[in-house]
């Protein structure tokens, strides 16, 4: 690992505890908890495949005609998470991305797919992100988390793009899905499609995707100070909104325990 991916982690250190140790899990504690919750996480589950989208089209080869790639080993992990992401196998080896394997989970977990399905449809129709996140009754929270993914993109930076992606993402979600698998009863047969995403996504971000991620970065910034920089901040401001966007459902969950009086 190189001193610079060392420096970022030390940086950050903070914030990932801050994530671990949110309210949120230890308030996960009965099945309406866990439908909001995935009410509201599946737009984090939707936008993550753009970050993605995005690499793949800046370090890998889509248009014609082919032309060999500047990263071949970057290629090749962007492609990997691309098949891993957009055409995994589900839990009955039906070929499926994690986008749809999660629907499903929270279709027989009974969470609504309202939002996220309005919000769909104004894409479809044509509407841009931000005016589609308007569109739906979502906290603001999140609404700002995925705001933020675009502009991200928007800066057309792979660099940046790869730091929100490793950081804000792969290289934290083991550590946020297992507090969410120990709160969700991991032995829970009537709702296997949410356990089985889950324990799909721990396998394959901390055994593979997430260490990868970090080699990117490396190669994307090389030994340009600046990008170094740029990236730390991206790493910073994507874990702040992760947290915010679970203080949003953290605060949505708490509300609907209150007690009607």
């Amino acid at each position: 690992m190189s001193d610079n991916i060392k420096k970022i982690e030390r940086d950050i250190a903070d914030l990932r505890s801050d994530l671990r140790e949110h309210a949120l899990y230890s308030d996960l504690t009965s099945l309406d908890d866990v439908r909001t919750f995935m009410k509201y996480h599946v737009f984090a589950v939707w936008d993550f495949m753009s970050l993605l989208k995005y690499l793949q089209i800046k370090l890998t080869c889509t248009e014609l005609p082919w032309m060999p790639v500047q990263h071949p080993s970057l290629a090749r992990f962007i492609n990997e998470i691309v098949h891993g992401e957009e055409s995994d196998i589900n839990e009955i080896g039906e070929p499926k991305s994690h986008y749809e394997m999660y629907l499903d989970a929270m279709k027989q977990m009974g969470a609504s797919t309202r939002a996220i399905e309005e919000f769909i449809s104004a894409i479809h129709e044509g509407k841009s992100v931000s005016e589609a996140m308007e569109l739906v009754d979502v906290p603001k929270g999140l609404k700002d988390f995925v705001n933020y993914t675009f502009e991200v993109i928007a800066t057309d930076q792979p660099h940046l793009v790869a730091s929100a992606f490793t950081f804000g993402r792969e290289d934290v979600i083991p550590d946020m899905f297992m507090e969410v698998l120990k709160s969700a009863d991991p032995e829970n047969i009537e709702y296997n499609k949410f356990i089985y995403y889950l324990e799909r996504h721990i396998e394959l971000d901390g055994d593979e995707h997430g260490p990868l991620s970090l080699k990117m970065v490396s190669e994307l910034c090389g030994a340009d100070d600046e990008k170094w920089n740029q990236a730390l901040e991206v790493a910073k401001k994507s874990l702040e909104m992760r947290i915010n966007l679970w203080d949003a459902i953290h605060k949505s969950i708490v509300a609907q325990n209150q007690p009607v009086l």
